[in-house]
């Protein structure tokens, strides 16, 4: 292999792409149920999934930090860790405002 080219942080990049993935199935539960979206089957996806892949999100990046030395992708790692926490926060504000 060429001195160049190193493996991917592939934990700090899953890491980043989390809280995207939870905003998308956020926002597509608002789309698919509209007005009903407080019925209980989208409240369990809310309530359940979005802070499951948040969680594993936090848990990514925070395991892609040792592997920063290694393989680099330190903007990927730090990013995803404040992005997961942010929409942690948010997460949780809206569960408050809505309970």
């Amino acid at each position: 292999m060429r001195q160049g080219l190193q493996k991917p942080n592939s934990l700090a990049i899953a890491g980043l792409l989390a809280p995207f993935a939870a905003a998308g199935i956020a926002g597509a539960l608002i789309l698919w149920y509209g007005k009903e979206v407080t019925t209980c089957a989208a409240s369990m996806v809310y309530l359940t999934v979005v802070p499951l892949i948040l969680i594993t999100g936090l848990v990514l990046s925070l395991k892609s930090i040792p592997l920063i030395q290694k393989r680099g992708d330190k903007d990927y790692a730090y990013s995803g860790l404040t992005l997961n926490v942010l929409f942690l926060i948010f997460f949780a504000m809206s569960v408050i405002y809505f309970l």
